[in-house]
């Protein structure tokens, strides 16, 4: 338990310094919100390949660990072009290398936590947790060191943090692996499932502001001319707030169904960005991030408990994968696209509204699937 937390506390911690700093350095190097938005998105899409790619690979080949540690490799690689280029073409190709190694790893890193968690009665918040710490870490001291050293040195710190990750990876211990063979039949009887794919589409209409806000965030704090070490700050009051409901969510499934967490958790985004769209002032944003920990974490949790009712085990890493690629891969392709270029041309006020709007539409169909699921 002590080496998957630990990964998971440097790993999500190493993303945290793209997913967070990556936009003001693009600032910095001269492009616009829409540009940027651009290579956001086309992360996102080649998310959408790569991880069901990868989770497939590692369900079919019974490892998690190997995959990891290749991943984590190419990933170190790919970014020493993606902070080596200039023109905005080159920096969309190396980000899409980028986002094909590295965006697998965070759902290959929950499905090894998840079979832990169940082959020894663990609860899988109590690890998830130290990714949510770690990204919070890296938020406030990544925002600090960028201030003193200049952002233009934010590749040393992600190198500095992936050779650690590498060096973690090496300690995990493989999962216990299911008999049953996993083939491209058992794949698509699984997408085949009617409650997968409605469950899919709701997580896609919560999970596009959500991923908006992950990335643009970072360009509303400076447009309001808040320097780097204020979006430390603020991601890290975000993601401290997660640990109450990681380390208790346990206790709340044994008393609430994970459809009706789902919908509390869907409102509590739409009044969160409902505030961010009526506000111009750095100091409320930073305060409303506190809401992330009723958010995102419950959310997650819940989707999580309720999509391991509707997929076998022996495609956890898929399952798993599907639910990223639609939270973070689809989500993220049009948050970002559709985010970047709303809030270049209208501000970030009716972005967000937009985004407040989404998650009740996404609340409603939760409350639709469990009135529906109390009839069968």
């Amino acid at each position: 338990m002590f080496r998957i937390s630990l990964f998971m506390f440097i790993v999500f911690g190493m993303f945290g310094v793209v997913s967070f700093y990556l936009t003001p350095y693009l600032l910095h190097k001269g492009f616009e919100a829409g540009q940027i938005g651009t290579i956001m998105a086309v992360g996102a899409l080649v998310s959408i390949v790569s991880q069901p790619f990868w989770a497939y690979i590692s369900d079919k080949k019974k490892t998690v660990k190997r995959i990891l540690f290749l991943l984590l490799i190419s990933c170190l690689i790919a970014s020493t072009g993606l902070f080596a280029m200039e023109h905005l073409l080159l920096i969309i190709v190396m980000y899409a290398c980028y986002m094909f190694f590295s965006s697998p790893i965070g759902p290959l890193a929950e499905a090894l936590s998840l079979s832990y968690a169940q082959e020894h009665r663990r609860e899988f918040g109590r690890m998830r947790v130290w990714g949510e710490i770690g990204v919070g870490v890296s938020a406030l001291s990544v925002g600090y060191l960028v201030k003193a050293v200049g952002i233009d040195k934010l590749w040393i710190i992600f190198l500095s943090c992936g050779v650690i990750a590498v060096m973690a990876a090496l300690q995990l211990r493989e999962s216990k692996v299911t008999p049953a063979p996993v083939n491209l039949k058992a794949l698509g009887k699984l997408f085949m499932q009617r409650r997968l794919l409605w469950l899919l589409l709701i997580v896609l209409i919560v999970g596009i502001p959500h991923r908006m806000n992950d990335s643009m965030l970072s360009l509303y704090l400076k447009e309001l001319e808040a320097p780097e070490s204020i979006i430390g700050i603020a991601w890290f009051f975000g993601t401290m707030s997660t640990i109450p409901a990681m380390m208790f969510a346990g206790r709340l499934f044994r008393r609430w169904n994970a459809i009706g967490i789902m919908t509390i958790a869907a409102v509590i985004y739409s009044i969160r960005w409902f505030i961010y769209s009526a506000t111009d002032s750095a100091a409320v944003l930073i305060a409303a991030q506190v809401l992330h920990g009723a958010t995102f974490p419950l959310f997650f949790l819940a989707t999580i408990h309720y999509m391991m009712t509707i997929v076998p085990a022996e495609l956890r890493a898929t399952g798993q994968s599907a639910f990223a690629v639609t939270f973070a891969g689809l989500g993220g392709l049009v948050g970002n696209a559709a985010g970047g270029y709303a809030i270049q041309l209208f501000g970030a006020g009716h972005a967000y509204a937009i985004g407040g709007a989404l998650a009740l539409i996404g609340a409603a169909a939760l409350v639709g699937t469990y009135l529906y699921n109390r009839r069968l």
